[in-house]
């Protein structure tokens, strides 16, 4: 009499019942391998986006030794999280969002989440107070782990501040008279046809 549950593990798992072997020719599929307590968590860090070339969310208030943001409600802003529930408290996620307000009594902030479906977003919420939340302010726009990127929006803005030199005329000049125009052109006529008579005798 055949074991169904013994066909039935077999059909399921690949290996008879009671062998403990694994059938000859089984070889398990990429991508499918178990990991490691250790090794998952390896790769989940491994994801963790760079923000060190952002510009610091918040300014140490000397006097209490508390962070003061430099961003307001409608900016954008980027929040690196860790979480203290796990050993080592490591990296969680890293949100990007607008401002949607600011609780000075609390610390807390609350962000529109740019990755999530704009009809209907999530809101997340992050501390000033805790030290595992670290601001960063990002340009306005584009992506803001591009490094190549946000440093050419912070060149844009430097010169934009420090009043770059503007191309073309300057402003408040005047066109030329007609008169001075047309002087210069006959003198640079004569001079070329100078020139070119300079060659012909040399040759």
């Amino acid at each position: 009499m055949v074991d169904a549950a013994a066909e039935e593990r077999e059909f399921f798992l690949g290996e008879p019942e009671g062998t403990g072997e694994e059938p000859e020719g089984l070889v398990p599929e990429e991508g499918n391998e178990l990991l490691t307590p250790s090794a998952s968590r390896e790769r989940w860090q491994s994801h963790r986006p760079n923000v060190d070339h952002l510009r610091p969310g918040l300014l140490e208030d000397p006097s209490t030794g508390t962070g003061l943001p430099v961003f307001d409600v409608g900016d954008r802003l980027v929040v690196d999280v860790r979480t203290a529930l796990l050993s080592g408290s490591p990296w969680l996620h890293t949100v990007v969002g607008r401002v949607l307000s600011i609780d000075d009594d609390t610390g807390v902030v609350s962000l529109e989440d740019e990755s999530s479906d704009p009809r209907a977003p999530t809101v997340r919420h992050v501390s000033m107070c805790d030290g595992l939340h670290d601001f960063r302010v990002p340009p306005p726009k584009g992506d803001p782990f591009n490094v190549v990127l946000v440093r050419a929006y912070e060149r844009a803005q430097k010169a934009a501040e420090f009043g770059a030199p503007r191309k073309g005329r300057p402003a408040g000049s005047k066109n030329r008279p007609k008169e001075v125009i047309r002087a210069e052109r006959e003198a640079y006529a004569k001079m070329r046809e100078e020139k070119l008579a300079r060659k012909a005798a040399g040759q």
